[in-house]
């Protein structure tokens, strides 16, 4: 019995890892492509602060998510310091998530239950993601879109924190500090994780503002924090530029019926992934244990599962209209996949806390039942069912394919490419064409690159990175290069 008991979440563990370690391997043959460079080259000629600004102004009001992905280059280096990047923000996801669970429960972050958990939900993020070259592998995605979902984890956490401290009178004054910090950065990353932390401080200071007024002044704040930083990202001038580009743009029929219609089929592929479900069922196994170490006691009415649930569905839908408002088209599959993001923690939270509420009603979710043997049992059919769903996952597989035969030739590639580029300033050489990639892309990493027309946005901005007037690869021009 006490075998049968470790193998399934020994399992989980097991193929979790193989997923994490996977995706970090890959890290190893990314490389930096299209905006990567435009940052990149603004930063050298104008400077940090002055390059900043001016994409403020002509660009984009993402502040924060512009400010990580110009100042990582200056740190780690553009090129060499691709490799760590995917690794970095994989590690840093799996502890902002520990953090959170570990503070909802009020254990340690270095428990068992608390790592396996953070792993599974990683890698289970990960596999369904969309795009992983645009959402991990591409420095300009990564940064401005991981690095929300890993600050919101913490905001959570310290949310829960800050409610804690109230309720036993404890000072939380350097608490409120670093929450409104991470709010100010939070917002700043991308829309998708403005609109989250609106949600969540605005319900935050609705929930205090009825059950104590006399506690409500931090939440008011956050709540300040957050409306004014939005309006700073919502009015800066470069969203009216970047927005010009887009002729269906504030399209109000449009955008309603866009958000309304492709949320609901995102929602409906989400909830039938098999991995989803897998997870799903083995979840109220793993939360039941876990709170049964905790401290913590939970009230968890009916009204709160339903309106977790309603939050939870509207998620997909109401997250994409910022997108069908600004392009009047699909959200880019990075946008897509912060999105997932919040949906899967969302739905997650939602399934751990039904198990919690209706515990009692289901004896196979009680580690202490009469019924061990048969507990035992559904959590390994399920461990092997989750498994399975692991290596059958399209994006697993090809991302072990893409390690094993492809990466490594576009890496080579590329460091042939650059070598190139050195040979010819040696030369004071100031065009050059380089020859075409001839084998298939590794899809998992590979997010863009050079096109044959030097004219090209593309083109301008790594020619003048690397110190050319003009760069092209060989290659008629086609419609896949717009």
């Amino acid at each position: 019995m006490g075998l049968l008991r470790v193998i399934p979440p020994l399992l989980v563990l097991t193929v979790s890892l193989v997923v994490i370690l996977l995706f970090i391997a890959l890290g190893q043959y990314a490389q930096p492509s299209a905006d990567d460079f435009c940052m990149a080259y603004g930063v050298q000629q104008r400077g940090l602060w002055s390059h900043l600004w001016a994409h403020y102004i002509e660009w984009s009001g993402r502040y924060s998510g512009n400010a990580f992905y110009a100042i990582y280059p200056l740190v780690f280096g553009l090129l060499d310091g691709y490799v760590w990047m995917p690794a970095l923000l994989i590690l840093a996801l799996i502890v902002s998530f520990a953090s959170f669970l570990a503070t909802l429960f009020r254990t340690r972050l270095t428990a068992l239950p608390v790592l396996l958990l953070s792993v599974c939900f990683v890698a289970i993020y990960l596999l369904v993601m969309k795009h992983s070259a645009s959402s991990l592998y591409w420095l300009a995605g990564a940064l401005s879109y991981l690095s929300a979902n890993i600050l919101f984890l913490f905001t959570l956490a310290l949310l829960i924190k800050l409610i804690d401290h109230q309720s036993a009178c404890e000072p939380y004054t350097l608490l409120l500090y670093m929450l409104v910090l991470l709010t100010v950065v939070g917002v700043g990353t991308n829309e998708t994780n403005m609109l989250m932390l609106n949600a969540l401080w605005g319900l935050a200071f609705l929930i205090q503002l009825r059950l104590d007024r006399s506690k409500l002044k931090p939440w008011l704040l956050l709540l300040i924090v957050t409306l004014s930083c939005s309006a700073v990202v919502y009015f800066a001038p470069g969203n009216v530029v970047r927005e010009s580009t887009f002729a269906l743009r504030h399209d109000w029929s449009r955008a309603l019926g866009g958000s309304l219609e492709m949320g609901l089929w995102t929602l409906i592929s989400w909830l039938t992934n098999p991995l989803i479900i897998i997870a799903t069922l083995l979840t109220p196994f793993a939360l039941t244990g876990l709170s049964q170490r905790s401290s913590r006691r939970f009230n968890i009415s009916n009204k709160m599962l339903l309106a977790l649930l309603l939050f939870t569905l509207a998620i997909p839908i109401g997250l994409q209209f910022p997108a069908w408002w600004a392009m009047g088209g699909w959200p880019p599959p990075r946008t897509v996949d912060a999105i997932f993001f919040s949906f899967m923690l969302s739905w997650f939270v939602f399934v751990a806390a039904f198990s919690m509420r209706f515990e009692a009603s289901f004896r196979l979710l009680s580690a202490h039942s009469d019924n061990a043997l048969s507990r035992a049992v559904i959590m390994l059919i399920l461990s092997l069912g989750f498994c399975l769903a692991v290596l059958a996952n399209g994006q697993f597989q090809r991302a072990r394919l893409d390690l094993s035969e492809r990466a490594k030739p576009y890496h080579d590639y590329l460091r042939q490419r650059y070598a190139l580029i050195d040979e010819a300033l040696a030369k004071q050489q100031p065009f050059l064409q380089v020859p075409a990639f001839q084998q298939e892309y590794p899809r998992s990493i590979y997010f863009n690159d050079i096109v044959p027309n030097a004219g090209d946005w593309r083109n301008a901005c790594y020619a003048a990175y690397f110190g050319l007037r003009g760069i092209s690869r060989e290659g008629r021009p086609s419609a896949r290069d717009d």
